[in-house]
């Protein structure tokens, strides 16, 4: 059984990691300190090209059903049932002979093959030999809001009867859109049993066939080794994750997940290690560099004190679970009353769920990830309303736009700038905002590089990206390389990194500002897209011109 939680660590440049300076001298010393990051991605191909692998429409779906004959079952040619959707090299030898089998073959007369029997649920799910834990921990989140599901598995899909034409389809959210994945219903089994995701039901099959939709997406199933949690949320969302990692004990973080949790945030988080050397758990029960799922947060009181708890569900759906302090059947228990362990479902069962203390959960867990569906702009953890919300696509393109970081200022100065114009401060409250905050307007800031494959056998480059925001008067042209020199920054993304979504929070003042999205190096050409959120209107456009010489 693999794991599979993979991690980038975020790059700190020399010039971008300290605070912003108050002195105007030290940022422009601060500006010309050479960057410098680490890179994560060795040994993937760089790909750039239409990223459309695996997408489907209505019409194409409403063409394959016209197409089929009476008895005649759907078998997709884009993702066939033979090695080269299983590998990304499908000549590599495999230790057992796999057979592609549909539902209703798998469960044989043991009864009706159904895509859903009774409602999307966490205790659903069960991670198979694939380490694709990242992705089912994020189902397991995602999987306790019943609308957003039934917008992810789309209605009336039946596996047998009188209308199964062997065809399903499931959408996802990508690079600013939901898209759709069409799919056959073959599964890869070996000696008649699922050897990766499944439902702990065996008469039911979302999650085998969700995972297949998803392996779909991105070439094949052994892409899906060793993700990042971050990433499956949004594309099973479309909300904007963020990704908290534990380091110095922080007690107020605990709020955080607490109150993003009531307010119907997905929570997820993994371990440390790397989950291609690990598939069992250590002596604690735990699994070095694998995915959980928070699935709920309380705070009890006992006959000892009180206890600030976490309950964290493991993907593999099985005995592995915590074996410490709070654990299924630890002593701790005996000092709480029934009344409190029914209120939480406290329950003693090898299904992969478990309780833990804060503190052990911050000393075990290297990363928890937070996914709203809404942006947070005071950092409580919950979604605050979005008044209003503007995206823009953009190219960073080799020769022209793709002028990397602030090293060679000439070349950063090159790179697309994008104008934010901010009209009305938010509304102020005097019982509830910090006073620094008063005629100021919060504003999120997300940006995403495209991130889609177009060749099932090829990899995709993950640049380490970032952006900056500067104070301008122009809005028509860009800011000159001038600038950069004398005039500090705004706000930034704190470092460069490798992942396919970077984003921050700012306070910015009524007036004009450029963003400027970049990649660490120089000419890498890739798309991206700005995302901008506020609770009062404003204004995105670009990129802006540049300035007449």
């Amino acid at each position: 059984m693999g794991c599979g939680s993979s991690t980038a660590s975020p790059v700190h440049p020399k010039s971008e990691h300290d605070k912003k300076r108050t002195s105007e001298k030290e940022n422009n010393q601060n500006t010309r300190r050479q960057e410098s990051f680490k890179d994560e991605d060795e040994g993937f191909e760089e790909e750039f090209s239409d990223g459309m692998l695996g997408l489907s429409s209505d019409e194409q779906y409403n063409q394959i059903i016209r197409t089929l004959g009476p008895t005649q079952l759907f078998e997709d040619p884009e993702f066939p049932a033979d090695m080269t959707s299983l590998f990304f090299d499908p000549k590599q030898p495999i230790k057992a002979k796999v057979v592609w089998m549909r539902p209703q073959e798998i469960l044989g007369k043991d009864g009706e093959a159904q895509l859903i029997t009774d409602g999307v649920t966490r205790d659903d799910i069960k991670q198979g030999i694939l380490g694709d834990c990242w992705f089912l921990s994020s189902c397991a989140a995602v999987s306790q809001r019943g609308q957003l599901m039934s917008k992810i598995i789309m209605d009336n899909q039946v596996l047998s009867g009188p209308h199964y034409k062997g065809i399903v389809r499931f959408r996802f959210w990508r690079f600013g859109e939901w898209v759709q994945v069409i799919i056959d219903d073959r599964l890869p089994t070996v000696k008649g049993k699922l050897i990766y995701g499944q439902s702990t039901d065996p008469k039911e099959f979302w999650v085998a066939l969700i995972e297949k939709a998803y392996a779909k997406l991105h070439g094949s199933y052994e892409a899906l080794e060793g993700g990042i949690t971050m990433d499956a949320l949004v594309d099973l969302t479309g909300g904007l994750a963020e990704r908290y990692e534990l380091t110095d004990y922080n007690p107020a973080l605990y709020k955080l997940i607490l109150r993003a949790q009531k307010a119907g945030a997905f929570v997820a988080c993994s371990r440390k290690g790397d989950w291609r050397r690990t598939t069992k758990a250590d002596a604690n029960g735990l699994i070095p560099g694998h995915a959980y799922t928070v699935t709920d947060i309380a705070q009890i009181k006992h006959k000892m004190g009180e206890e600030k708890l976490l309950r964290i569900r493991n993907p593999w759906g099985d005995a592995t679970e915590w074996r410490g302090s709070w654990s299924d059947n630890d002593r701790n228990w005996k000092w709480v009353d029934e009344e409190t362990k029914k209120k939480i479902q406290q329950e003693s069962k090898d299904d992969g769920e478990f309780w833990i203390s804060f503190k052990d959960f911050y000393h075990q867990f290297g990363e928890v990830t937070i996914c709203l569906l809404g942006p947070d702009f005071d950092g409580d953890g919950i979604s605050d309303h979005i008044g209003h919300m503007e995206m823009v696509r953009g190219e960073w393109i080799l020769g022209h736009s793709a002028g990397g970081s602030r090293n060679n200022l000439p070349k950063f100065a090159t790179n697309d700038q994008y104008l934010l114009s901010i009209t009305d401060p938010d509304d102020f409250n005097h019982e509830t905002d910090d006073a620094e905050s008063e005629g100021k307007s919060n504003i999120v800031i997300s940006l995403m590089q495209e991130h889609r494959r177009s060749k099932p056998n090829v990899k995709v480059k993950s640049f380490q990206i970032g952006f900056f925001i500067y104070k301008t008067e122009d809005t028509k042209y860009k800011l000159p390389v001038r600038h950069f020199r004398y005039h500090p920054d705004v706000g930034k993304t704190n470092c460069y990194v490798n992942f396919r979504e970077v984003s921050g929070r700012f306070e910015l003042e009524p007036g004009h500002y450029v963003i400027i999205p970049t990649t660490f190096l120089e000419d890498c050409p890739a798309h991206f897209m700005l995302r901008v959120f506020g609770e009062k209107k404003f204004s995105l456009r670009g990129p802006l011109l540049v300035p007449p010489s």
